[in-house]
């Protein structure tokens, strides 16, 4: 499965994704870690609003977008990649700083989804993914809180397996916080969603096992 790494303007801390063997986007002002590391992303995507032309040196392709647009500098290279072939994501420098920014970004898994492909939002600490009539599980290495939400009105037949708090075919809406602050439990823990988009929130470090 291809897959590609989008930078995005909001700072961070933690660049060790750019050590990565993938495909690199860089969306405006994505592209000063890159600049900092002294390394090139494959495709720089930007209408220079949080980035200054003369910084720009030698992305392997440049694509510039008008500042009056539909789409966001990330949805626009979505979009393009899933053209490409691309089929998994993974997201930096999307989350904090600009709230709006930030929840059109956690919108854009719900895109990728639509489109039967995979994206994983992170910053310093979190990720955040997105369910949808399928199941995760979590090694039993995973330690401290997961979150869920109902991203569409309801999700239902949602069961959560070794978890703190468990759950058997239940219904959680979008407008009852149900799911925040569970924990895991030292045991390999499944989360199971039978109907609509499920909104996953932990650590960076806990990740899924992979299937």
């Amino acid at each position: 499965m291809k897959k590609a790494i989008l930078v995005g303007a909001s700072p961070f801390q933690d660049d060790s994704f750019l050590d990565q063997d993938a495909y690199f986007v860089s969306c405006d002002g994505g592209y000063l870690p890159f600049l900092r590391r002294e390394k090139e992303p494959d495709l720089f995507i930007g209408d220079f609003d949080t980035l200054d032309a003369s910084e720009l040196k030698h992305p392997k392709e440049v694509i510039t977008l008008p500042t009056v647009k539909d789409d966001t500098d990330i949805f626009f290279a979505i979009k393009l990649l899933l053209q490409r072939g691309f089929q998994q994501f993974e997201f930096y420098g999307c989350l904090g700083n600009k709230l709006d920014h930030t929840l059109g970004n956690i919108s854009l898994l719900s895109y990728l989804k639509d489109h039967e492909a995979k994206g994983i939002l992170f910053d310093d600490e979190n990720m955040i993914l997105l369910l949808s009539q399928e199941s995760l599980s979590f090694p039993d290495t995973c330690k401290g809180m997961i979150s869920l939400f109902s991203f569409t009105e309801k999700c239902e037949n949602v069961t959560l397996s070794h978890l703190k708090y468990e759950l058997d075919h239940a219904t959680l809406s979008s407008s009852i916080p149900l799911g925040i602050s569970n924990e895991f439990l030292s045991q390999e823990a499944k989360i199971e969603v039978g109907k609509g988009k499920l909104l996953l929130v932990t650590n960076k470090k806990n990740i899924p096992i992979q299937k």
